[in-house]
């Protein structure tokens, strides 16, 4: 009973007292009696009121530690959370989380290219004995879809300092599979600003490898960057690298060493990968960066005593014309016995509101061993220009960690209410030039001598973001492949015996058209 309650009752007795017929007749006895029995009254409100005092404060305080134990154990609960449809856990004090990751494309693609020509038509792709599937192949480049990629692995932190991620390769390039790593590696932050890494990833190579192949601006890379990337760097290469960011900078040395999937070697290569890059000026409506890139192979892999010792340490540059359906290479150095082997790069990129342009040059080089010292080192050199144009509106984001530009992020994603997602026009111009002292079509190679052809290819694409997860891209690609039959001094058959290898000195180089289409989703 609170307070006000019992003056009321205590009001309500005393006025109950002085009407009564006792008090009317002024009885004493029976006053006294009143009175006695007022008190007991009192005396038994004021009990029961005690009793109630002491029941509010043992619940009040049965609420407080129910309160307490409520918020302890939220404390200890990990959070759940979806962010960009990835799933997130993350433990209670923040220190260490997972989050599942995933990316899927789907890749289709036409071939437009003159007919078979049997045995008078001399196009070729790699260099190799006749059972080279690549020999014939070029003639006739299949036609179809695969998986590019299908990933699937988590990633995380642990500790806060630590963090890591575990990335499995079911796709391909021509054909899918076998299962493989893709990144399996771990890292420490507590540096700052510079970051520790170790295990199987891909390490900065240059600004073409640093959008991630959920933004890429066309369904594969310039192969002038391509090219670069896979001297030393590329998907599952093992290594330990070091790698730092700024407001406005961002830098990465990596010593690498053989990529998971590589063939046993007696020792494998060994290679340091590095990248800088800064941003020179931002706003709002643009942003402006630039930078250089570059690879030294200290130690070719080693094939072994067994092999001819101009074999034994070698580097071959090839590539694919910018697309992976088909996995034939037009372009190819062959293997080039190598003491050493260099790339260098300059990159520069650029965006304003909805414009973005970005270009890279590249310079390849050689060093051979003492068993060909007396041939030149050769060198090579390629590059490519490409921008988009987002009608939507959207922009490409600039990420300072992989000092390069992202995807963009539609404004109103596609849906059945009206949504039109971001729709991005791009064209790209790249140019590869795998040729060393080529000499003169109808003539043999000479001993230094290096044919792998040049490489010029126009792609026009549209791409389509739907959501943030969901895209489609559409590539047209006009190839122009110039390359003599390396047939020479040392070697008479690169393609194994007649009718595989071509007349000397004959064009095995073509062009083409090539349509693509990918559907991707990532999360």
């Amino acid at each position: 009973m609170t307070d006000s309650n019992f003056r009321m009752s205590l009001a309500a007795l005393i006025a109950a007292l002085f009407s009564s017929p006792v008090f009317a007749a002024s009885d004493p006895a029976a006053l006294e009696q009143q009175l006695n029995a007022l008190q007991q009254a009192l005396a038994k409100q004021q009990e029961q009121l005690a009793q109630q005092q002491q029941e509010i404060e043992r619940l009040r305080q049965q609420v407080a530690e129910d309160m307490q134990q409520a918020k302890l154990t939220a404390q200890d609960a990990p959070r759940v959370s979806i962010s960009n449809a990835r799933p997130t856990i993350t433990s209670a004090d923040g220190r260490s989380s997972i989050s599942l990751r995933s990316v899927v494309q789907l890749d289709a693609a036409h071939h437009d290219q003159a007919p078979d020509g049997g045995a008078t038509d001399f196009r070729r792709g790699s260099v190799g004995a006749i059972a080279n599937r690549e020999t014939a192949a070029a003639r006739d480049l299949s036609d179809g879809a695969y998986f590019r990629r299908a990933r699937f692995g988590f990633e995380g932190n642990v500790a806060r300092d630590f963090n890591y991620r575990v990335l499995v390769e079911l796709g391909g390039s021509g054909t899918e599979g076998p299962a493989r790593i893709n990144d399996f590696w771990i890292g420490y932050t507590g540096f700052t600003p510079f970051a520790l890494q170790v295990g199987a990833f891909s390490p900065p190579a240059n600004m073409d490898d640093g959008i991630g192949v959920e933004s890429s601006l066309f369904i594969e890379r310039a192969a002038p960057a391509e090219l670069s990337r896979t001297l030393g760097g590329a998907d599952g290469r093992i290594g330990l690298g070091l790698q730092g960011n700024g407001a406005r900078w961002m830098s990465a040395l990596t010593l690498t060493t053989r990529t998971v999937n590589d063939a046993e070697v007696f020792d494998s290569q060994l290679a340091a990968v590095g990248r800088f890059g800064a941003l020179l000026a931002t706003s709002a409506d643009y942003n402006l960066h630039a930078g250089l890139s570059g690879t030294y192979v200290f130690q070719p892999p080693d094939q072994g005593s067994t092999v001819a010792a101009n074999q034994r340490h070698v580097v071959r540059l090839r590539d694919r014309p910018e697309i992976r359906v088909d996995s034939t290479r037009l372009i190819d150095t062959g293997s080039i016995d190598a003491d050493s082997a260099y790339v260098y790069g300059l990159e520069a990129g650029a965006n304003w509101k909805n414009w973005y342009l970005q270009a890279e040059s590249f310079r390849y080089g050689i060093e051979r061993t003492a068993a060909t010292a007396t041939l030149s080192d050769p060198s090579f050199d390629g590059f490519y220009v490409q921008g988009s144009w987002i009608l939507t509106g959207e922009t490409r984001r600039y990420d300072m960690a992989s000092a390069a530009f992202q995807s963009p992020r539609p404004f109103v994603p596609f849906s059945s209410a009206g949504g039109l997602g971001a729709w991005e026009l791009a064209l790209r111009y790249s140019h590869l030039d795998l040729d060393f002292h080529s000499g003169l079509g109808g003539t043999a190679a000479t001993a230094d001598a290096i044919r792998g052809g040049t490489q010029d290819i126009w792609t026009f694409g549209v791409n389509w973001y739907l959501n943030p997860n969901v895209k489609v891209m559409l590539n047209w690609l006009h190839v122009d492949v110039h390359r003599l039959n390396p047939a020479g001094v040392g070697n008479l058959t690169p393609f194994g015996p007649a009718p595989a290898t071509p007349p000397i000195g004959v064009q095995i180089g073509q062009d083409l058209d090539i349509y693509g289409l990918r559907t991707q989703y990532s999360f």
